[in-house]
């Protein structure tokens, strides 16, 4: 089975789950955009569980689709009901982008800049992800990491014109503060993601 076809099936198989939990669910509507989500997050979960990475994670996952479908099936439906448990509670749907203080927005843009041009965001990202998962958060936590690190960085800004230079961004130092946070958000409820969304969406 190829990669697209893979990524199909997978797809529909989430879309069947959601159904049952969500009755009003259309996966054929602006909806899909739910499943795309939950099938992103299941695959970033797997890959954490295997720890596999690549060809090897697909060529897996193809097996487990399509030689073990009933085991896949079955082994499905708490992940999803675990999954929409976590949407409910860290995904806030929005019809406006939310209003931040002028300082505060122009920080976290700032602060996204620099992420972009970090030398090891990509894998401090990784790591982040990991720990999420490891905690619980099995609901988007690829958008919960880069917030958490963007939040981070706008922290340890100064006055002085942001940069790299002056700015500290030891990845083991982020890795270690945000840590901390995350091992306390399973105590912790409330929204961690804020989605904008056309009115009737979801």
């Amino acid at each position: 089975m190829g990669l697209i076809s893979l990524q199909r099936r997978l797809i529909s198989l989430l879309a069947e789950e959601l159904k049952e939990y969500i009755p009003q669910f259309e996966p054929y509507s602006a909806d899909y955009q739910m499943v795309l989500y939950a099938s992103k997050d299941l695959q970033e979960w797997m890959k954490h569980e295997w720890s596999l990475e690549g060809v090897s994670f697909y060529e897996s996952l193809e097996r487990l689709v399509c030689e073990r479908s009933h085991e896949f099936r079955v082994f499905l439906k708490p992940w999803v009901s675990k999954w929409i448990e976590k949407w409910r509670e860290r995904v806030k749907l929005m019809h406006t982008q939310p209003k931040l203080p002028e300082n505060v927005q122009k920080k976290i843009m700032e602060a996204k800049k620099i992420y972009r041009r970090f030398e090891f965001g990509r894998e401090l990202k990784a790591l982040i992800i990991r720990k999420l998962i490891r905690h619980g958060e099995i609901c988007m936590p690829s958008f919960i990491a880069e917030n958490l690190i963007i939040e981070e960085i706008a922290k340890r800004m100064k006055n002085a014109k942001p940069s790299l230079s002056n700015i500290e961004l030891d990845p083991l130092d982020i890795y270690s503060s945000l840590s901390e946070r995350i091992s306390r958000l399973p105590m912790e409820k409330g929204p961690l993601i804020y989605l904008r969304v056309k009115p009737r969406v979801f």
